[in-house]
C-alpha cells in the first residue's frame, strides 16, 4: 500500500475517532444535564438525640432522584421546631422516622412537653377539674387552697386554723386527661375525648421551679382547676382569699 494511502486510512480514521468521541461528549454532557433531582432537608451539623432542632442545624440541598430516601423531609419547615428522636449526622438526609414534630401525632408525652416545663399530674374530680369537660391543649389556672396556722402574740389565745385559697400558676398548658394526650390525627378522636371526662387525674406544663410547690399544696390541701379562653393569656397579680376577705 502507498504511503499516500496509509496517510488517508490515518486520517480517515482520525476523522471517525474524533467525530465518535464528539458524540460521546455530547452524549455524557446531555445525561448529565438532564438528571433529576430534589430538594431535601439535610443536617448542616451533627444533631444528638433528643436535641431541639434550630434553623441554622438544617439546610436544603439538591439530590438525585434515585439516591432520595423515601421517607426524606424536603421542607426545612417541618425540620425546624421538632426533636430529634436519634442521632442524624451532619449532611445526613433528615428523615421523617427521626424526628418528632410538635404538630405530629404525639407518641410520647415526653416530646409535647415545652423546654424549661416538667410534666406533672394532679388528682381532678368534677368539681375541680371543670366538670370533667377538659381536653388536651387547653390552658387553665391553678388555685391552691390550704390550711395555715396564725399564731398569735397573746398567750392565752389559742392558735387559730384559717383557710387560703392562692392562685398558685396561671395559663399552663394541659398535656394529658387521664391517659389521652391528644391526637389529632386519630380518627376516633372523639370516641377517645369521651372516655377522658371520667379521668381522674390532669398532666400539667408546669415551670421546672414551680412543680415542688405544686406537689407540696396538693399534699396538704386542694387544688382547683380554672378554664380559659383559647385568646386569653393574660397574667393578674391576684392575693389570696381567707374567710375574712369573704365577710367583706
Amino acid at each position: 500500500m502507498s504511503n499516500k494511502k496509509v496517510l488517508l486510512l490515518a486520517l480517515l480514521c482520525g476523522l471517525l475517532t474524533a467525530v465518535a468521541l464528539n458524540f460521546y461528549l455530547k452524549s455524557v454532557q446531555e445525561a448529565a444535564t438532564n438528571i433529576k433531582t430534589r430538594a431535601v432537608a439535610v443536617a448542616s451539623a451533627r444533631i444528638l438525640e433528643r436535641t431541639l432542632i434550630t434553623a441554622n442545624m438544617v439546610t436544603v440541598k439538591d439530590i438525585p432522584v434515585e439516591y432520595v430516601n423515601s421517607y426524606a423531609v424536603n421542607d426545612v419547615s417541618q425540620v425546624v421546631g421538632s426533636t430529634a428522636r436519634a442521632e442524624i449526622e451532619a449532611g445526613e438526609q433528615i428523615l421523617q422516622t427521626k424526628i418528632v414534630r410538635r404538630d405530629s401525632n404525639r407518641q410520647s408525652l415526653a416530646y409535647s412537653i415545652p423546654l424549661g416545663m416538667r410534666a406533672i399530674s394532679i388528682d381532678i374530680n368534677e368539681q375541680t377539674g371543670v366538670g370533667g369537660l377538659l381536653k388536651p391543649g387547653d390552658y387553665v389556672d391553678v388555685l391552691g387552697t390550704v390550711e395555715v396556722e396564725i399564731f398569735s402574740v397573746d398567750p392565752n389565745v389559742n392558735t387559730v386554723r384559717e383557710t387560703k385559697t392562692h392562685v398558685i400558676l396561671q395559663n399552663v398548658g394541659v398535656l394529658a386527661v387521664g391517659t389521652d394526650i391528644g391526637d389529632p390525627g386519630n380518627v376516633e378522636g372523639e370516641e377517645k375525648d369521651s372516655k377522658s371526662d371520667s379521668a381522674g387525674t390532669v398532666t400539667l406544663a408546669v415551670p421546672a421551679e414551680k412543680t415542688q410547690m405544686v406537689a407540696h399544696i396538693a399534699s396538704k390541701g386542694d387544688l382547683y382547676l380554672t378554664l380559659r379562653a383559647p385568646a386569653d393569656n393574660s397574667v393578674e397579680d391576684r392575693p389570696s382569699i381567707d374567710s375574712l376577705e369573704l365577710l367583706k
